[in-house]
């Protein structure tokens, strides 16, 4: 039996969990957009990168972070707002979602025609939320 993993086996397997380990909770945590925003600010990302994530998160709703369905951001129209090569916006979503930042509901959709899902990576988001709780205990 050979060790070496196919190409399917490749595709299908997860780099990172994508979620973060506790669910964001609208009622008692900070809008969840706001703290994609804020984990993606404090990321170390190429330019190009944020700026591809930045204009995702502005079709997003502000407490849930989930983007509808009618307003999902489809490959051309990210290169249309954001001026950017389609090569680099597809790296750029590509990069995102290894990273953890978004998810594609089903991978073998290609970026043209995949709804994408905003998502935290598991660390950030505890230290996001941490640091919230923190604010909030420090102005009360």
């Amino acid at each position: 039996m050979s060790t070496i993993p196919t190409p399917a086996d490749v595709f299908h397997r997860q780099a990172r969990p994508l979620l973060a380990p506790e669910p964001h909770n609208p009622l008692t945590d900070p809008p969840f957009r706001l703290l994609w925003e804020q984990g993606i600010n404090g990321a170390r990302l190429l330019v190009h990168t944020k700026l591809v994530a930045l204009t995702l998160a502005t079709n997003a709703d502000w407490v849930t972070g989930r983007i509808p369905d009618d307003a999902q951001p489809r490959l051309g129209r990210l290169v249309d707002l954001t001026r950017l090569d389609t090569g680099l916006v597809v790296a750029s979503l590509t990069f995102l979602e290894q990273r953890g930042w978004i998810r594609r509901e089903d991978r073998r959709r290609r970026w043209n025609v995949a709804d994408i899902r905003l998502t935290v990576p598991g660390p950030i988001m505890r230290r996001l939320l941490k640091q919230a709780r923190a604010d909030r205990a420090d102005r009360s």
